[in-house]
């Protein structure tokens, strides 16, 4: 890790200061970086998101402008400020869902964005999957406007409902069909029959993906659940469905935002024509709506999501001797 001490990092001899926070309980370590100061290494990053001997979580997020970052220099007219993405094991991700709505609450309460951002207001940020757009919805909640999406196999996957065989350990050995959704980043989303099933899965090992995706994928499982609210009144013109994940680079966590969409959208393209536009999707980590952008079809278009951001902690991590 490259970081010395100075005025604008906060970093000293004794550590760096940082922020954790979850969204949906996909947890993160955060660090304001704002001039750009310091150089992640995959080291660093699997330190302080160790569970045992670090901070933990599932990813690190680096809060610095978009103008000081060389791999975001090109969205500065854009957006001051970039989501510096690394998964747990310290490789680069593109995107987060989960993360950029606890980045957008991190940045707010931090001082570094007005007090009034994001209030009634869509306010950008940038990431290595393009400009994303975050609105506050009342204290901790924020929506997301996660941008362009689309089926990876297009209409032949539609026609087919699947372009991928996906191989689950814990369930019967036996490769599903699986439908490829690409918002930025990739994800495999599988349809299980029931709930039974669902929880089943051992996700603590990656399931195995034909055709191997070239920058790998995360993994979806869903379940349609019956569509009730907590009043018991049935809501037919939302969808509602279970999921566990696998991601890339981390392992089974409990919440995954960018696969909560890949979910909903996949599980809207099996339904076909007439399937409801917003869907409630339950994870481990609680729940998170989406909601299909106006003029999309079954396989692209724009999507959003919303759901809680909370930041629990403050500290100063030491780095190992």
């Amino acid at each position: 890790m490259g970081g010395v001490t100075n005025e604008t990092t906060g970093a000293t001899s004794e550590g760096f200061p940082f922020t954790k926070g979850h969204g949906t309980e996909n947890d993160f370590v955060l660090l304001a970086d704002p001039d750009g100061a310091w150089t992640l290494d995959a080291e660093f990053v699997t330190a302080i998101c160790d569970r045992r001997a670090g901070i933990g979580g599932d990813g690190l997020i680096r809060a610095v402008r978009t103008a000081a970052e060389p791999d975001a220099a090109a969205m500065a007219g854009q957006a001051e400020w970039f989501m510096d993405y690394r998964n747990a094991d310290g490789s680069i991700a593109e995107m987060c869902g989960n993360g950029v709505r606890v980045f957008a609450e991190f940045l707010l309460r931090s001082g570094l964005l007005p007090a009034e951002a994001g209030d009634g207001d869509w306010f950008p940020v940038a990431t290595r999957a393009g400009v994303k757009r975050l609105r506050r919805e009342g204290e901790g909640n924020w929506t997301a406007d996660m941008g362009r999406w689309r089926l990876t196999g297009g209409e032949r996957a539609l026609a087919d409902g699947s372009d991928a065989l996906v191989q689950v350990a814990g369930l019967d050995g036996v490769a599903r069909p699986a439908l490829s959704v690409d918002l930025g980043n990739p994800h495999t989303v599988v349809a299980l029959p029931d709930a039974a099933e669902l929880d089943a899965a051992d996700l603590s090992r990656g399931p195995q993906v034909e055709p191997v995706p070239p920058a790998g994928t995360n993994v979806e499982l869903v379940v349609p659940l019956d569509a009730v609210d907590v009043t018991g009144d049935d809501v037919a013109d939302i969808g509602d469905i279970a999921m566990r994940v696998h991601e890339r680079g981390s392992g089974e966590t409990r919440s995954c935002g960018t696969g909560a969409c890949a979910a909903a959208l996949a599980t809207r393209a099996w339904a076909g024509a007439g399937a409801p536009g917003v869907w409630r999707v339950r994870v481990p980590g609680g729940r998170l709506v989406v909601t299909v952008g106006a003029g999309s079809t079954l396989t692209e278009g724009t999507v959003w999501l919303s759901g809680p951001a909370q930041l629990v902690a403050t500290g100063t991590f030491s780095l190992p001797a």
